[in-house]
């Protein structure tokens, strides 16, 4: 799989996750975080910005998904805003195999990442 397929497999999954009524900071697997690993943030500082941008992208997403009715209408706003938030959610992957590649060199052999291997993990533990 390309870098696109797999964080766009990814992305797709953790859309799935996000309902009306369920944050993903609240799931039992604590998804959020797992999404927030993905971006390979690096530093405290870089992870609390990552958990900031899954926040927000759940939270734009849980109230699309809250306010939609079952109309024709509210049924399209749904798939658009699915829609989004997987290409959102691509984004960020792929900004997460850049991050871990950029980080990579700077850490010792033992604690490098292989951004490609987390995101097929995910997808297999998820599927």
């Amino acid at each position: 799989m390309t870098d696109d397929e797999l964080a766009q497999r990814a992305a797709e999954l953790a859309v799935g996750w996000v309902s009306a009524a369920t944050s993903l900071s609240r799931d039992r697997q604590d998804r959020g975080w797992q999404l927030v690993a993905l971006q390979h943030p690096g530093s405290g500082h870089t992870e609390m910005w990552a958990w900031e941008a899954v926040e927000t992208w759940e939270r734009r997403l849980s109230e699309t998904l809250a306010t939609a009715d079952d109309s024709d209408e509210g049924r399209a706003r749904i798939a658009r805003a699915k829609g989004e938030a997987a290409s959102q959610m691509r984004d960020m992957l792929l900004s997460g195999i850049r991050t871990a590649e950029h980080l990579n060199p700077q850490r010792e052999e033992a604690r490098r990442a292989d951004p490609r291997a987390d995101l097929r993990r995910f997808i297999s533990r998820n599927e």
